[in-house]
C-alpha cells in the first residue's frame, strides 16, 4: 500500500468500497493518531483492540497498520462500535466509542434502505449514489463529539506477538499452535477436535 496515500485512501483501497461504517472507522483512526501523537515511525508500537468485526475495523487496520498477522490487532466479539488504540512508545491509550445516535439522519436511513434492496431501477441507482455522497459529506465533516465519546484509559497489558511452535493434532493430523492445543488422554488435540472428542462426533485418527 502506497505510503503517500491519505488515511481515507488507504482505508478505501483496503476495504474495497466506501460505506458509512468505514468512514466512521476512518474518523476514529485519525482521531487516535492525533490524540496519541503517533508519528509514522511509531507504527510498530501501535496496537488496537476492536470490539466488532464490521467495516470500521478495516479502517483501523489500514490506517494504523494493526493486523492479526503482525500481532497488534486484538478482537473482542462484543458487537460494539468501540476501538481502543494504544501507543507503547509513550504508554498512552484511548478508548473511542461510537455515539448511539451517530448515524441517525434521514439520508443515512435512505441509503441503508436502498442498499438493502435486491434490485434497484436506474433512478434508484442514481439516488443511492447521491445518498452515499451525502453520507460521505455528513460523516467526514461532523465534529468528532457528534460521532464519538472517548476517554483515555490505562495501557492494555498486552505483550508483543511471539512466534509459537506448532504441534500435530492426534486426531486430524493438522498442525495447531502449541498454545491452543489441549492435552487429553488421547494425546494433544486441536480445539476443534477437542470439542468433538467431548461430544459424539469424534473420529479417531
Amino acid at each position: 500500500m502506497c505510503k503517500d496515500m491519505s488515511p481515507l485512501e488507504k482505508a478505501i483501497q483496503f476495504h474495497g468500497h466506501i460505506c458509512p461504517g468505514l468512514l466512521l472507522g476512518v474518523r476514529a483512526a485519525e482521531m487516535a493518531l492525533d490524540y496519541l501523537q503517533i508519528d509514522s515511525d511509531q507504527y510498530d508500537e501501535v496496537g488496537a483492540i476492536v470490539e466488532n468485526d464490521t467495516c470500521g475495523a478495516d479502517a483501523i487496520q489500514a490506517i494504523l497498520g494493526c493486523t492479526f498477522g503482525k500481532g497488534n490487532l486484538y478482537f473482542k466479539d462484543y458487537g460494539k462500535m468501540v476501538y481502543t488504540v494504544f501507543n507503547r512508545q509513550n504508554g498512552r491509550a484511548i478508548r473511542i466509542a461510537q455515539n448511539f445516535d451517530a448515524l441517525e439522519h434521514p439520508v443515512v436511513e435512505r441509503y441503508r434502505e436502498l442498499k438493502g434492496r435486491d434490485f434497484l431501477d436506474p433512478q434508484e441507482e442514481m439516488e443511492l449514489e447521491d445518498a452515499l455522497a451525502q453520507v460521505f459529506e455528513l460523516i467526514m465533516s461532523q465534529p468528532l463529539e457528534q460521532l464519538f465519546h472517548w476517554r483515555e484509559v490505562e495501557m492494555p497489558q498486552i505483550g508483543k506477538a511471539r512466534t509459537t511452535k506448532n504441534v500435530q493434532c492426534r486426531n486430524c493430523g493438522e498442525g495447531v499452535m502449541q498454545t491452543h492445543a489441549v492435552l487429553t488422554e488421547e494425546g494433544l488435540l486441536c480445539p476443534e477436535c477437542h470439542l468433538n472428542w467431548r461430544g459424539e462426533n469424534y473420529v479417531r485418527g
